[in-house]
């Protein structure tokens, strides 16, 4: 196989090995699980290149060994990807080890008391900068309570501690997503659902739901993904309209019904239920804000720049951010993680000054959200190979999100 012109897209380099295999298109995409229109998108560049996970899926069934031939890159080592490990991230695993056979001596915690913790651990996550290491601090101590509370014989309400406990697991994946230890974050995420699922609380059950198909969708598993959320949806449809907690986690399972299409390049569908999303989220209270997963009123524009930037339209994403100032976003981490949206937006269209200003944004914004994100990560290479008016704002972001400048 020849080497590559430099100057090829991941798409067109995934064309062109895929030919040079004698590989046709529908074969290569039903290979990896996807269909034959996505990608096609991917190779003609109407979708981003795809994540790592389907990239090694691709390099495998083309015979790549280094994905520097898909990527045009230079060698990363796959850690760069996977996430550094917070400090805290050992106590926090032992923790979720220990909990299993969480046995408390004495009586059962009091459940109020670990209400009002899981409501502090909430609130420094959406009101922190640096909220993994918040989390950090709280969660060892938090889990070990919650479960030993959910397994005490003599607790008052256990379907409470249930529920209270599969809220931990959900707060404890928010800080284990994007490091080192992925199966960390499949045990949480499929042990919270399970629990959810044991209380017959259906809020507690969307919500874990919400944060399985995070995880699903992340690791490149989109028809598991959306296979959950459309159950998901089919069992809070008939109850949406009891409590705004119900309508808000059938709006957050939408709006992922809605993400995982424009992932796969689904434009008609994605924006179908964009619609539906932002139709049930209107029926909220306008002060509404689901710390865990967002769902809310406010978040309707920030949700559709993620829909509109995945499917590249990016017009359509910045119509979007214009309607929404980020500081009214009440969640310093969701606002960061916002701005990068935008700031994806931006670098699509070459605008490489304001790609930097909207991630230095990002940055003062919430700290640790940009390092433990990988568009970041991508965006910030990008900006130290632009232009050289760019290169000292990339410099300083590079070291701001830990990545060799």
């Amino acid at each position: 196989m020849p080497e590559l012109p430099p100057s090829l897209t991941t798409g067109q380099r995934i064309q062109r090995l895929r030919k040079a295999r004698g590989i046709s298109r529908e074969a290569l995409a039903g290979l990896v699980g996807r269909s034959a229109g996505w990608l096609k998108a991917v190779e003609n560049g109407r979708l981003l290149p795809p994540r790592l996970p389907m990239l090694v899926r691709l390099a495998e069934h083309l015979q790549v060994d280094d994905l520097a031939e898909l990527t045009g890159a230079f060698p990363l080592p796959v850690a760069l990807f996977t996430g550094r490990e917070h400090p805290a991230l050992t106590a926090v695993r032992r923790s979720i080890d220990a909990a299993s056979l969480a046995v408390a001596d004495g009586p059962p915690q009091h459940l109020d008391y670990v209400a009002a913790a899981l409501e502090a651990g909430w609130a420094a996550r959406d009101s922190r900068g640096d909220h993994r290491t918040a989390l950090g601090q709280l969660l060892p101590g938090l889990v070990g309570d919650v479960a030993a509370a959910a397994a005490h014989p003599e607790v008052a309400d256990r379907r409470r501690a249930q529920v209270l406990y599969a809220s931990v697991l959900n707060l404890v994946q928010m800080f284990s997503a994007y490091q080192s230890d992925g199966n960390l974050v499949w045990r949480v995420a499929e042990r919270s659902l399970a629990t959810a699922r044991a209380t017959g609380d259906l809020a507690a059950v969307g919500q874990s739901a919400w944060f399985l198909v995070q995880a699903l969708r992340e690791s490149g598993q989109w028809d598991s993904a959306q296979v959950l959320t459309e159950e998901t949806l089919r069992v809070l449809d008939p109850h949406r309209a009891n409590s705004p907690a119900l309508a808000a986690a059938w709006a957050g399972m939408a709006w992922h019904a809605a993400i995982t299409h424009a992932r796969a390049g689904e434009s008609g569908d994605a924006w179908r239920w964009a619609d539906r999303a932002e139709a049930v989220a209107r029926t909220l209270p306008a002060t509404w804000w689901s710390s865990p997963t967002s769902a809310s009123l406010t978040a309707v524009p920030i949700h559709a720049v993620t829909v509109a930037v995945e499917l590249r339209q990016v017009g359509t994403a910045l119509a979007w951010a214009d309607r929404i100032d980020p500081r009214q976003i009440p969640a310093r981490p969701r606002r960061s993680r916002h701005l990068v949206e935008v700031a994806r937006a931006h670098q699509l269209r070459g605008e490489h000054a304001r790609t930097a200003e909207l991630l230095t944004e990002a940055v003062e914004a919430a700290s640790e959200t940009p390092r433990w994100n990988g568009e970041t990560h991508q965006l910030v290479r990008g900006l130290l190979d632009g232009p050289a008016t760019v290169r000292p704002a990339a410099r300083s972001l590079a070291e701001a999100v830990g990545i060799a400048a």
